[in-house]
């Protein structure tokens, strides 16, 4: 550090105070979640009833979680009258008398039961009181069973917690005693200051045992007096520049336009069937020129007939759960009225073409990073990293059909790609302006695609952070602290405010931080959503999609074209796992092979032998990590959500493909020649997927696409021998 030895030690304190309240700050983040006082009892409440539905069942409250729940629910006898009942999860329970519902009457409802308190453990055959009041009437007064609550798991009007008996929602309305609707979790019911008080008071241990852990990171990153010259010298310490083969400085723009071109053609006669009609309708394509109108009027729930099977409903209004990017770049076009429904092959051609772009922009670069400014990448490294990001990805499957999923994925790699290519020139230069594109790309990937913004913007702040470490390593000797400090900083809290974006437009839209909150999807019955528990995301899929994902090979040759298809795996032995789709998915690896080798193989030596590219990959591998994380927690798995993948590849790819000519002639020739093939295989499985899918899975082809895909069946197996009649 500098000064050394007296002049560090308040540059180490200032680290260690840095370090504590970091590890405080997020100890106490993680306590919070759970941070919620027992409801008081009895509990007083508004109740409107709706219509009733003859045998329908719908909560009023529900505690615990999927298998350990208990239900206070109404069950409506026919459109005038119901019961109300509570139910344990495999015991049942007591109902009440029939009553008058008095549709959207607002009437008094007050409820003691078991579950309003927390409830960490109980035992053996223990009762409670059950005391349900309406209107001063009481309709249930008895001893019950019940399970145990844990602080978090308590819902008003909703069902998270599945099951066959109870609907995911009330249809009628709740409000808390000073009338405030109540639909939710515990968050609507206690605001900010109840939490931190009962925290607190109820906590104090937990509290203390966080200060103590966090007080000791910081004493113990304190007295590391050398933690951050280290890392300082790891990444930007004096070592001699790598030597690269001399080569003839000579533009290599031709050569990738002709590259790209081509890839630009197979792409769009996958994408077209073979037709190359880029203007035209394709089902389920017309969803953002929808979202385009809306946004038009202000709104973003959608009209009733934009209505579909993936449409989300809540409070009677229509929604998507696709980002609104996609839409906010059709405006254009629904301002004059033109293509309304069919321009999604278009808009991905388009994205496809910028994905080309961002390729080579990231390929150059790195070149330059490497070589000196005036440096252009080998003919060959462009070539084979244009093919292998284009044709040999799933940036070609995507191709394979036109909708609204394809190209929300396509749109966010694209912004994700291009959000590294300006974060990328940031790290080379931090005091130009280069991170606005960045931030401006990530925001538009994630409202596009969260899994791409979340890499996106994930990289931008991690590398915001590393230059704050660099500038706290670097400043002078009594420098302000604040000035060397607040520009990374305050460019990490717009990285992390442009990721809570995705999450401001869910509540806009749900009222709910949730992205996807399934119990508003028109298909998600009770029993769909007891098998996921209501929620995105489990630990328990790790396993299962990290196979899925990154190690099985899980695809089966056949006679006839396209020869090599995906394969449904045996899932039964991940009976751990909560999968609520699982399509067949062929592995990174045997996907996307020349990448993965670059990305893998040819950055380890880059890490090992070029300095200037430690840090570049460090930051992708840290914003992969939680994306990644994401993906291998998901309730769905399908093939087109590898591409979230291809962002951090490129990028890591691109690093491989210089570091390539760091080794020796004839590894060299070794190493491109490995590439070359992988290239070719990556390409052909691509493909055969694509066309596979197209012709054989997808719901919503074009009659002509299909008969394109036959008659190349056709085509190929005879030219083989292989023509059946």
């Amino acid at each position: 550090m500098n000064g050394g030895g007296r002049e560090a030690r308040p540059a180490l304190r200032t680290f260690g105070l840095c370090v504590a309240a970091l590890v405080l700050i997020a100890a106490v983040a993680w306590q919070w979640r759970g941070a919620f006082p027992p409801v008081g009892a009895p509990l007083a409440l508004g109740v409107e009833f709706p219509r009733g539905v003859a045998g329908r069942s719908e909560p009023l409250i529900t505690t615990g979680e999927h298998g350990n729940a208990d239900f206070l629910a109404v069950r409506y006898v026919d459109e005038t009258h119901a019961v109300l009942f509570y139910d344990v999860w495999g015991m049942g329970g007591p109902a009440s008398a029939p009553f008058a519902l008095r549709p959207g009457e607002r009437r008094q409802l007050t409820v003691e039961m078991p579950t309003l308190a927390h409830v960490a453990r109980y035992r053996s055959h223990e009762q409670r009181p059950l005391r349900v009041i309406l209107d001063g009437a009481t309709l249930l007064e008895t001893q019950v069973y019940f399970h145990r609550r844990a602080p978090a798991d308590i819902f008003f009007a909703l069902n998270p917690a599945g099951g066959d008996l109870v609907q995911p929602q009330f249809a009628g309305k709740l409000f808390t005693a000073d009338g405030r609707a109540l639909a939710g979790g515990p968050e609507v019911l206690f605001g900010f200051q109840p939490r931190l008080a009962w925290l607190a008071s109820m906590r104090w241990l937990a509290l203390l045992a966080t200060v103590i852990v966090a007080a000791g990171a910081g004493f113990a990153a304190a007295r590391s007096r050398s933690a951050l010259a280290r890392i300082e010298q790891f990444f930007w310490g004096p070592q001699p520049a790598p030597v690269f083969p001399v080569q003839k400085p000579r533009s290599t723009h031709a050569v990738f336009l002709i590259t790209a071109a081509a890839c630009v053609l197979v792409f769009t006669a996958v994408l077209t069937g073979g037709t190359f009609r880029l203007i035209a309708p394709d089902a389920f394509g017309e969803q953002y020129d929808w979202q385009a109108r809306s946004l038009l009027q202000g709104r973003l729930d959608l009209p009733r007939e934009a209505r579909t099977p993936e449409s989300f409903v809540f409070q009677e209004r229509t929604y998507i759960y696709f980002g609104p990017t996609p839409a906010l770049l059709r405006l254009p076009f629904t301002l004059l009225d033109v293509g309304f429904g069919q321009l999604t092959r278009a808009f991905m051609l388009a994205y496809f073409a910028a994905w080309l772009a961002a390729v080579y922009a990231i390929l150059l670069t790195v070149t330059r990073l490497a070589r000196g400014s005036v440096a252009w990448p080998s003919r060959r490294a462009t070539i084979l990293t244009t093919v292998s990001a284009g044709l040999g990805s799933t940036m070609l499957f995507l191709a394979s059909r036109a909708y609204a999923y394809h190209e929300a994925i396509l749109c966010g790699a694209v912004f994700a790609l291009w959000a590294g290519w300006c974060v990328l020139r940031w790290i080379a230069a931090p005091g130009r302006a280069w991170w606005i594109g960045a931030l401006a790309c990530g925001v538009l990937a994630v409202q596009a695609r969260p899994p791409a913004g979340l890499f996106a913007l994930g990289l931008l702040g991690a590398a915001a952070v590393a230059l704050a470490l660099r500038a706290f390593e670097t400043r002078a000797a009594g420098a302000s602290l604040w000035a060397a400090l607040h520009r990374p900083l305050a460019i990490a809290a717009l990285a992390a405010a442009g990721i809570a974006s995705f999450n401001a437009v869910s509540y806009a839209k749900f009222r709910s931080f949730e992205g996807a909150p399934l119990r508003y999807h028109v298909q998600y019955d009770a029993a769909r959503l007891a098998v996921i528990a209501g929620r995105n995301f489990h630990f328990a899929n790790l396993r299962h999609n990290f196979d899925a994902y990154a190690w099985q090979p899980n695809f089966t040759f056949r006679p006839t074209f396209p020869y090599l298809v995906p394969a449904r795996r045996a899932d039964q032995e991940y009976r751990e796992a909560r999968i609520d789709l699982a399509e067949p998915t062929l592995a990174v690896p045997y996907t996307m092979p020349a990448l993965t080798l670059l990305a893998l193989g040819g950055a380890a030596w880059a890490l090992a032998r070029w300095r200037a590219s430690r840090l570049p990959l460090v930051l992708v591998l840290t914003a992969t990590a939680p994306m990644g994380l994401a993906l291998l927690t998901a309730v769905a798995i399908s093939q087109r959500y590898t591409g979230d993948f291809c962002p951090p590849l490129v990028l890591a790819a691109a690093f491989g493909a210089v570091a390539l000519d760091l080794l020796p002639a004839a590894a060299r020739r070794v190493a491109w020649a490995a590439v070359g093939g992988f290239t070719v295989a990556g390409v052909l499985v691509t493909l055969a997927l694509a066309l596979h899918y197209q012709g054989e899975v997808v719901w919503g082809v074009p009659d002509d696409f299909k008969q394109h895909y036959q008659m190349l069946r056709h085509a190929f197996d005879s030219a083989l021998g292989l023509a059946r009649p």
